[in-house]
């Protein structure tokens, strides 16, 4: 179990990442996990000084948009650029969107983290 964990939606992404950069949290990580017809995405959040982190829990359709944080957090297009290649998360207006080739190459098997390739692509090798 995460502490400090809030349920969020990709319709309150960002209020709620703004609340994080307006506090002056720093931007830890994104964790996408494949719960089959869905993924669960978090976003970690921490104060300074101190190790105690914050985390945003968001569930969606494998075929959603969400929208991206790199504009709140630059350092968060790395996060969402692997997300969308290893799981084809779909994240609108990413800051620095590698197309797909950040990690992978373009012979590379497409959204290799994906539990089954009919729930939602062709991932999974």
């Amino acid at each position: 179990m995460i502490e400090n964990l809030k349920e969020i939606t990709k319709d309150t992404l960002l209020s709620e990442a703004q609340k994080y950069a307006d506090a002056k949290a720093r931007f830890v990580a994104s964790v996408c996990n494949d719960l089959g017809d869905k993924l669960e995405i978090f976003y970690f959040f921490n104060y300074s000084p101190g190790v105690e982190m914050d985390a945003l829990r968001m569930v969606v359709g494998k075929n959603e948009r969400v929208p991206s944080i790199s504009g709140l957090y630059l350092c968060a297009s790395l996060a969402e650029n692997e997300m969308f290649e290893q799981y084809g998360l779909q994240v609108k207006d990413i800051a620095i969107d590698f197309g797909g080739h950040m990690l992978l190459a373009h012979d590379s098997p497409e959204l290799p983290m994906l539990k089954d390739k009919a729930a939602g692509g062709k991932g999974g090798e």
